[in-house]
């Protein structure tokens, strides 16, 4: 699963507007962890508040557990590199006014803050830091309404047309200057939340009011946070290699297969491999006999295009981090034969031998659509939230169409989808909790090994005592075919 999510830890409103006596401004007025979070201007609603410096504005500060982030970096949960930061903010509607084409900036705070427990977004009559004149107890900002880096290099901007979109932003660029705050970039203190200088220094339209649901609504879904996204399909060939041919790129040529050392349940690193890459060879043989290489060693290419007999393979490394017990090795062949043997050995001792059927390419004079029957063949009524389990697809073309000998003999036999992607939603409601990742970062592409297409999921990210949908969509001929059918599961309360 390529997301990761990150829930803010820290919330607050701050404002410098007027109570309801217009005579009052509710400077010390505190809004932290409060169940909403609230941005506007308002200009001229008394006559101090005609010129620039007395516009009434709301501002929203959020902060997110940076360090939660750095360490799963480092355990290998994500990528160090290739990896986007899109922070999600939901809309919250509301019975006021509501403003339109215009934007919020979102800048990296300078300057840590307390967050306070504040309610009152209304008659601001809960004071207390943080606020818009002070940070913390005994501290004020440098600036009154909160200190922020203002070189666009350290902030972006959401540009909302009608009105009621959630903020969904690339923030990548605050990622990588808060995981490297030890070279002095930037210390994670959060985003401030504003609208643009020249809306406040206008004197000719108020924009009130855009909210949010904070850190601490009911309504879990609708909770911000921080999405990491990267592609963390696994893609064992094993199950679909190809004989080399000049209809392919030279990219396309190469397979890549996969050793899988189980050891009572459990994946174990070789012990006789020695070293941090855990290297290993690979031989491959025309045919076997009895689970034994038979017949002659076979010339291959390596991924560098080097013909060899003797391939080097070693231990996976994904998101940086080895993964126990989990070789690979890439080759490209050029035989012409339908099933070769791939030895796995190091010295004289032999660790496996497996199988390949290989697969021609061709060309053809038509083209053609296909459709597909999709199933999960694992899938459960429910999960307890916290599990993270493996799903099983299983996909043949639609019109598939067996011999007498096929159909009596087997099960229909699963085809591989290179380019699958799953979404997932309420039922309830159709809120889309997970869309299909088929952009710049291909964060819900599904793995694929000898025995199909398969993903997993970390139920902790949806609300407990809902159903849930799965649907999937296959990238097919330059295009992405959605697949009809849905399947659903219920997630269970977590044990306590």
């Amino acid at each position: 699963m390529g997301i990761k999510r990150y829930f803010a830890d820290q919330d607050n409103t701050i404002t410098n507007a007027f109570k309801a006596n217009l005579l009052t401004r509710g400077t010390g007025s505190n809004m932290g962890a409060s169940d909403i979070l609230e941005a506007f201007v308002i200009h001229g609603q008394t006559s101090a508040s005609v010129n620039a410096t007395n516009a009434e504005q709301s501002r929203i500060l959020i902060q997110f557990p940076i360090d939660s982030i750095v360490s799963d970096i480092a355990d290998g949960t994500i990528p160090s590199s290739s990896v986007e930061y899109r922070l999600k903010m939901f809309n919250a509607p509301h019975a006021d006014s509501l403003p339109y084409d215009y934007s919020l900036k979102i800048a990296m705070l300078s300057k840590s803050w307390t967050e306070g427990r504040g309610l009152d977004m209304d008659e601001y009559s809960d004071a207390g830091p943080c606020n818009w004149i002070n940070s913390a107890d005994g501290t004020d900002w440098e600036v009154e309404g909160g200190d922020y880096f203002n070189s666009s290099s350290y902030s972006s901007s959401f540009h909302f047309s009608g009105g009621i979109e959630d903020i969904d932003v690339d923030v990548t660029f605050a990622l990588d200057r808060w995981r490297t705050d030890g070279a002095g970039t930037a210390t994670n203190h959060g985003f401030l939340l504003k609208h643009p200088d020249a809306i406040i220094s206008g004197s000719s339209g108020s924009y009130f009011t855009k909210k949010f649901f904070g850190r601490t609504s009911e309504y879990f879904l609708k909770r911000p946070y921080i999405e990491a996204r990267w592609d963390s399909a696994r893609k064992d060939q094993r199950g679909m290699s190809f004989i080399s041919s000049a209809l392919a790129p030279a990219s396309d040529n190469v397979n890549t297969i996969y050793l899988y050392n189980k050891i009572r349940g459990q994946l174990k690193d070789i012990p006789s491999l020695g070293g941090t890459e855990q290297q290993i060879h690979v031989n491959f043989f025309s045919s076997s006999n009895d689970n034994q290489p038979a017949g002659h060693r076979l010339h291959v290419l390596d991924s560098e295009g080097v013909v060899r007999q003797d391939l080097t393979g070693g231990i996976l490394v994904e998101n940086g981090v080895a993964q126990t017990g989990i070789y690979s090795c890439s080759f490209v062949i050029t035989s012409s034969l339908d099933v070769v043997h791939d030895v796995w050995y190091s010295g004289s001792v032999q660790y496996f031998t497996g199988s390949i059927d290989l697969e021609g390419l061709s060309a053809s004079f038509v083209e053609y659509e296909t459709q597909h029957l999709s199933d999960i063949t694992n899938l459960k009524k429910s999960y307890v939230k916290g599990q993270k389990p493996v799903f099983r697809v299983y996909a043949r073309e639609k019109n598939w169409n067996p011999n007498i000998y096929t159909l009596a003999a087997s099960e229909p036999p699963t085809q591989i989808i290179e380019d699958a992607y799953w979404r997932l939603f309420r039922v309830v409601d159709n809120l889309e909790v997970v869309p299909y990742g088929t952009g710049t970062y291909n964060h819900t592409r599904m793995s694929y090994d000898v025995s199909g297409n398969y993903f997993d999921l970390d139920t902790s990210i949806l609300d407990q005592g809902y159903a849930y949908g799965f649907q999937f969509v296959y990238h097919l001929n330059g295009k992405y075919v959605e697949q009809p059918e849905i399947f659903k599961f219920k997630v269970d309360e977590e044990p306590v």
